[in-house]
Order: C-alpha cells, then structure tokens, then sequence
C-alpha cells in the first residue's frame, strides 16, 4: 500500500505540467511604440474610441488567443488631444470595464493603482457571470494610452507574465524605463534597444 502512494506521488511530480506559454511570441510595434509577449501573431483591427469630453481618437487593437484564454492589447493615440482628454484616459478606461462589469452582472475583485517599468497606471481584476475571470491594466506614456485585457477560464492562472510584459518605446525602438519619486515625478532611467 505504501509502495503505491510513493509511485503515484513520483508520477504526480514528474508528469509532464500543460505549459501555458509554449507558442508565445514578442510582438514590436515600433509604430504603436511597445512590445508585448502574445500566444501567437495577433489578429489588429483598427477603430476609433470617444473619450470622456467628446474627442474621437485612433485605436489600434491587437487580439490573440489560447485555447480558452484570450488577450488584448488597446493602444489608443491620445496625441495632440485636450490635456483632459490624455490625463484623464486611465480613469475613463477604468470606469467603462466597470459600468460593464457592472452591468453584466459581473464581480469586481481588485480596482487599483498599478505600474510596469514605473509607468503609473490601473488595474482591475473581474469575474465574470461565466466564471471566467478578466484581467485589465491600462498605462499611460507619451499621449498613448495601453490597455492590456486577458480573460482566462476558471482555474487557470491569471495572465501576470501578459501584462508585465507590456514594454513601451520611445521614437526609436527603445524600451522606455524611470524611476519614480511619491509626487509622481520621474527620472529616466535609460534606453534600452528591444531590436
């Protein structure tokens, strides 16, 4: 009898895990200005959102999925809009996954500050009617706002490597980093070339 459980145990750790990450690749949109890891060439469509006052603006959306889980990635262009229109993007975003969420039906289970390469932004977490669970983040950088959506079945593992490996770019291909003080003032910390 023990001899079973140790074999059974043994099996157990060493049988091959499912690998969520197997066929993902790194998408460089030097145009759009970021890079991101995707579960394969992402299908884009390109449309137009309506801000908070009003203004219509250019959004390039990039759509990709993994059996049961898909991802995508919103880059709107916010540049030579209202000040208001461009600082206010994360919280207009924000507030319309909720009033969905909300009018759904849906559970909201984390609404909060978040930051990827210390480029301040917003993340929510839901759970949807179908159980399945979607995770959003936007982040803000040079009159681009980027917002990154991932909806994965219950059970499965929240996207976290998705969404922190959102990288934005300067003009010329490099990878934008700072370091940032309580006040939100950043300091650049260097270039990094992604090519």
């Amino acid at each position: 009898m023990r001899l079973t459980g140790t074999l059974f145990a043994a099996l157990f750790l060493f049988a091959p895990a499912p690998s969520y990450a197997q066929d993902w690749i790194n998408i460089f949109d030097l145009e759009q200005r970021f890079s991101v890891n995707l579960p394969g060439e992402p299908r884009t469509e390109d449309t137009t959102i309506v801000s908070q006052r009003g203004g219509t603006y250019p959004e390039r959306i990039y759509r990709a999925d993994d059996g049961d889980s898909h991802y995508v990635v919103k880059v709107v262009n916010y540049t030579g809009a209202e000040i208001s229109d461009v600082r206010g993007s994360i919280a207009w975003e924000a507030w319309k996954y909720r009033k969905a969420a909300i009018d759904a039906g849906a559970e909201i289970t984390f609404d909060g500050y978040a930051q990827v390469e210390r480029i301040e932004g917003h993340q929510l977490q839901i759970t949807n009617t179908d159980t399945t669970r979607t995770f959003v983040a936007a982040h803000l950088l040079d009159s681009r706002l980027y917002v990154l959506e991932a909806t994965v079945p219950q059970g499965a593992p929240p996207p976290a490597l998705f969404q922190v490996s959102l990288q934005m770019l300067d003009e010329n291909g490099e990878r934008v980093s700072f370091e940032i003080d309580p006040d939100g003032q950043r300091k650049d910390l260097g270039r990094e070339t992604l090519r």
